[in-house]
C-alpha cells in the first residue's frame, strides 16, 4: 500500500500548513493566522473518530509494527477524553517515541518538576529508595 502525498491531499495538508504559517510569520498577519488555526480545527474535526489501538497495530506485518509520533500526542484516558492513540499503544512505545522526539519530552518533564517542588533532587531520591520500586 502506497499512498502519493501532496499538498492538496489529507497527508499533505500538514506541509502545507507549515508553508502557510512559515509565509505569515513575520507579517504580524494575526487575523490570517487565526484563520489558519480555524481551518487546522476544523481539519482535525473530520478525523475525530480516529485511534491508533492495539487491534490496528495487531494488523501490521506479525503485529510488530512501531508506534512513532512527534509529540505532543493526544492519548485517550491520558491527557484527554478521545485521543489519536490509545494508552496502551502510547505506553508500549512511550520510550521510542520519546527518544524519537529528540528527549523533548524528559526535557520538558524536568522543567515541569523543576518548577513544582522545592526540592527536585530530594523527591527524584527519595522516588529511587522507595522499597518495593
Amino acid at each position: 500500500y502506497k499512498r502519493q502525498v501532496s499538498t492538496q491531499s489529507t497527508w499533505g495538508a500538514p506541509y502545507q500548513v507549515m508553508v502557510d504559517r512559515a509565509a505569515l510569520k513575520g507579517k504580524g498577519a494575526e487575523a490570517d493566522s487565526a484563520q489558519l488555526e480555524q481551518r487546522c480545527l476544523a481539519m482535525n474535526a473530520e478525523h475525530i473518530g480516529w485511534e491508533c489501538t492495539e487491534k490496528m497495530m495487531q494488523l501490521t506485518k506479525a503485529g510488530s509494527a512501531i508506534y512513532m509520533h512527534c509529540l505532543p500526542a493526544d492519548i485517550t484516558a491520558v491527557n484527554c477524553q478521545s485521543g489519536e492513540v490509545s494508552a496502551e499503544v502510547f505506553e508500549k512505545h512511550r520510550m521510542g517515541t520519546y527518544k524519537e522526539a529528540g528527549w523533548k519530552p524528559f526535557v520538558i518533564a524536568a522543567m515541569i518538576l523543576l518548577s513544582r517542588f522545592p526540592d527536585p533532587a530530594g523527591l527524584l531520591e527519595g522516588l529511587m529508595t522507595r522499597p518495593g520500586q
